[in-house]
């Protein structure tokens, strides 16, 4: 009779639940705002816009002049040309705008000023399927600021605005297709549009950025304040845009106030900025910044001075004027591998200007590349996200969550990879009770990871750590409950281990084994296990197979017995008090025959219980087993005779 094998506390599931892996960042800002980056944006959202824009199909309609701008016009132009001007405007009112067109050009000729036959020369031209459009918003351009009669005036208005409606996003389109492969016609193009039609004000911002972009700032910050003054939509981000690009040349005009402020004295830094040449002292950021130190009064008591009363672009201008240089100094040691040196170099200026989305951005990144304080890191990329223009703002702040939680997460995951792999190759009962009281600490900490989970990445890792340990402590719990079994099971085949050497010792083997297999039953059903695969269904098998040999030597042991019985009864014994005797003695006694009535006494019993033997233990019985019983049978019957 062999014993279990020794695995019967081994877990195999080791790596169910995987560390995370914080997500990767590489640092690639050089410029803010007006860098290539905001200017693919931004020509992404005018491509998009122009692209879903509905399109309505409309034509104007030529409206009467009133009698009395007639009248004033006709004393301008004289009898000589007034049968062309008439003729033109009646066939422009009755549709015939192909021979309107004929009229008022040779009008024109020798009347170019005439400001209703423009208008009337370039409706025309609009009705006439769009062929000569882009000629028409060129005739109107200069009416736009000429002065005139308001009904006219109205007219031109709605005439170019119509125009627009229909140009524009044409140019937009033809501009977004050759921006990358040939910036340079693209932007001469857009430019040229631009001119014809200086009320598109997110057009002006494009090609302001598109004038940054290739160094010409000068021209680009023209552009953008041409564009605030004359467009008649988006002109805030286009005064945003010209504050910003005015930034370079208010820096080294601004830098001994700048150095004041650095140095905690504002009411210094407001002289110095009284000492500013009009041009810039009156520019808003300057303005301002003189509004902000006004704010910080004589010095502040903290680390840091107070926000800025100022909407968040303007604030971020009143910052980029103060740190600006501080940030591309930080920016090319950053690039440069040296995060150690930028961090240093931002810590210093950045409680100058705390909400700096820039410098912001530039210290989170510092931080994820040191591996050091990520909750700092965190808000400070909190921060920098609120800047759209900040294009890696907000893969910053995934990374530098993904590092939040993994520096939490990651250590408990590791703890259960380590225990699980602590009794991977077997465990005692000992062994499984520290692995118990290890998860069960990990169970403890949960919450703890739950709160810490701030990506979906994260959160899904804290429910496949928390389902594994479930399982996991469920099948200690089982396991222990094995042991316990397998224990047991040693411990009642431990006397046996030589052997069964008798039907007391069997009938004891037998009454612990199936009390054995009562237990292991109960255990399985409340387990919900049915089949032999498990530990304790193996368990359940053994036992039997065990109780099986057990049966087969019992039924050997019984024969025996009787066989032995049997033979006491039927040989001759020796006198009673002759064991001392001499040997020679011995031998002239003649052995003692069996008492004729105790066998017929007691073999018939002996004869019966042969036959239930024989008949009720049939299977269990050797061949040699069942010869023997039958040869004990024939005997018995012979010797009763």
């Amino acid at each position: 009779m062999t014993g279990p094998s020794d695995d019967r506390h081994s877990f195999r599931d080791v790596g169910a639940v995987q560390s995370l892996r914080t997500p990767s960042f590489e640092f690639a800002e050089v410029t803010r705002h007006t860098d290539l980056a905001e200017h693919d944006r931004r020509l992404d959202e005018l491509a998009r816009r122009a692209s879903t824009a509905p399109v309505v199909d409309r034509l104007l309609e030529l409206s009467a002049v009133a009698p009395d701008t007639l009248q004033e016009m006709s004393l301008v132009i004289g009898d000589d040309g007034e049968d062309l001007l008439e003729d033109g405007r009646a066939n422009a009112h009755a549709g015939e705008y192909g021979t309107a067109l004929e009229l008022l050009t040779e009008y024109l000729q020798g009347r170019p000023g005439h400001q209703e036959a423009r208008y009337l020369r370039a409706f025309c031209m609009y009705r006439l399927d769009g062929q000569d459009r882009m000629e028409a918003l060129r005739i109107l351009r200069p009416l736009r600021d000429e002065p005139m009669a308001d009904g006219l005036r109205e007219q031109v208005r709605e005439l170019r605005r119509e125009l627009r409606r229909l140009l524009t996003p044409p140019e937009v389109g033809a501009y977004a297709r050759t921006a990358r492969s040939d910036p340079r016609a693209a932007l001469e193009r857009a430019r040229a549009y631009w001119e014809l039609a200086p009320e598109e004000g997110a057009l002006s911002c494009l090609v302001a950025l598109g004038q940054a972009r290739g160094g010409a700032l000068d021209e680009a910050l023209e552009t953008a304040t041409r564009g605030a003054a004359e467009a008649d939509a988006d002109r805030e981000q286009i005064a945003a845009l010209a504050r910003r690009l005015l930034l370079p040349y208010l820096r080294p005009a601004a830098a001994a106030a700048v150095a004041a402020f650095k140095a905690r004295d504002p009411r210094l830094a407001r002289a110095e900025l009284s000492r500013m040449e009009p041009r810039w002292r009156h520019s808003a950021v300057i303005e301002d910044f003189d509004a902000y130190l006004a704010l910080c009064g004589t010095g502040w008591a903290g680390t840091s001075p107070p926000a800025p009363r100022l909407p968040d672009d303007r604030a971020d201008d009143v910052y980029s004027l103060i740190a600006e240089a501080d940030g591309q100094t930080a920016a090319t040691l950053l690039r440069a591998g040296l995060a150690e040196a930028a961090e240093q170099a931002l810590a210093r200026v950045l409680p100058l200007v705390p909400g700096f989305r820039w410098l912001n951005f530039l210290y989170a990144a510092c931080l994820l590349r040191l591996g050091r304080d990520p909750e700092r890191a965190a808000a400070c990329a909190e921060i920098a996200a609120r800047d759209a223009g900040l294009t890696q703002a907000g893969e910053l702040l995934a990374a530098i969550r993904g590092w939040q939680e993994a520096t939490v997460i990651n250590p408990a995951v590791e703890e259960y990879v380590a225990a699980m792999k602590s009794v991977s190759g077997g465990a005692s009962p000992d062994g499984l009770a520290r692995l118990r009281t290890r998860l069960t600490v990990l169970r403890g900490g949960l919450p703890t990871l739950r709160a810490a989970a701030l990506t979906e990445q994260g959160r899904q890792v804290v429910r496949e750590l928390e389902k594994a340990i479930g399982q996991r402590l469920g099948e200690i719990g089982d396991a222990m409950t094995v042991a316990e079994l397998y224990d047991r099971y040693e411990a009642v085949m431990a006397p046996v281990q030589g052997g069964v050497t008798g039907l007391a010792a069997a009938d004891r083997l037998a009454r612990d084994l199936d009390g054995l297999a009562t237990r292991i039953g109960d255990v399985r059903r409340a387990a919900g296990k049915g089949t032999g695969e498990d530990p304790i269904g193996k368990l359940a098998e053994l036992v039997a197979t065990r109780r099986a040999e057990l049966a087969r030597v019992r039924t050997g042991l019984l024969v025996s017995d009787l066989v032995g019985r049997f033979n006491d009864l039927v040989q001759p014994t020796r006198h009673p008090g002759s064991s001392g005797l001499p040997p020679a003695v011995l031998d002239a006694l003649q052995p003692l025959r069996p008492d004729p009535y105790t066998l017929r006494t007691r073999l018939p019993g002996i004869r019966e219980e042969a036959r239930g033997l024989r008949r009720t233990h049939k299977k269990t019985l050797t061949a040699r087993e069942t010869q023997l019983l039958d040869e004990l049978i024939a005997t018995i019957s012979k010797v009763l005779g």
